[in-house]
């Protein structure tokens, strides 16, 4: 009987516990009303926002204008050596281009599994984990 006290005791508190965890996830940013988040986003740029988040589109073209028209927001990547390509569907070389800041992936859109690359004169869109090419938006950082 000395054992049954405790193990009861124990299971109570475990059991207090571990209520007050499940609903503490309702009150944190992304719980059901989202209370404690803010919007960081400067509305007044909204003009040149793209979709966020769904698949990659299959024409480019906007995406492509709008980076070169806003070019200056962009950061130039080191010039490629000679017989290093950027093919679509293949990885990207190892070792080359470098992520894109937060400033510069304001100007472009958001894909899940999907990351922006800044190889030389153009930006890269390349799946995460396996670096394959999706799209290349060639030339848009050439001054």
């Amino acid at each position: 009987m000395k054992l049954s006290k405790p193990l009861i005791a124990g299971l109570g508190l475990m059991l207090v516990g571990m209520t007050s965890l499940a609903h503490a996830d309702q009150w944190g940013p992304g719980g059901p009303d989202d209370h404690g988040h803010y919007d960081h986003r400067d509305d007044r740029h909204d003009d040149h926002r793209f979709d966020h988040g769904g698949p990659p589109p299959r024409d480019f073209g906007p995406i492509r204008q709008h980076a070169f028209e806003h070019r200056g927001y962009f950061g130039r990547a080191e010039r490629l050596p000679p017989g290093v390509f950027v093919v679509q569907g293949r990885p990207l070389p190892p070792g080359y281009g470098r992520p894109l800041g937060p400033r510069e992936l304001e100007q472009l859109p958001y894909y899940p599994g999907y990351q922006w690359i800044a190889y030389g004169p153009d930006i890269v869109l390349i799946q995460d984990g396996t670096g394959v090419v999706y799209q290349v938006l060639q030339g848009v950082l050439a001054y």
